[in-house]
């Protein structure tokens, strides 16, 4: 269930989360039971809630449908994954450049001395 005040995710067996890490360690640990109640041929609530409370609306189109609970947990690793990639990638081109711009800094103050 999703709540819409929050970004929380409230499962039918009580448990809460409200990240995609959380998502995952939850599929990991959580029963078929439990899964077929929020995925099913009627519904997919995980698939929901990433694309409404998490903006991950390219995630939420791989999970949508039934799928089977690895599956899921599966796609949910492997997004975490690419955007923990894609993070560090991104800080090491800043890192880079303002280093670029520092020595470009330095180089003028020597040329005007």
């Amino acid at each position: 269930m999703v709540s819409k005040d929050d970004k929380k995710f409230y499962l039918s067996n009580g448990k809460t989360f409200s990240t995609l890490k959380g998502l995952a360690k939850n599929l990991k640990e959580m029963s078929e039971e439990v899964y077929s109640k929020h995925v099913n041929k009627n519904k997919n609530d995980f698939a929901v809630w990433t694309h409404l409370s998490m903006n991950k609306e390219k995630l939420a189109k791989k999970i949508e449908g039934e799928i089977s609970k690895i599956e899921m947990e599966l796609e949910v690793l492997r997004h975490l994954v690419h955007e923990s990639t894609s993070t560090k990638k991104t800080k090491t081109v800043e890192s880079k450049k303002k280093i670029t711009t520092s020595k470009k800094r330095t180089l003028q103050r020597e040329r005007n001395n």
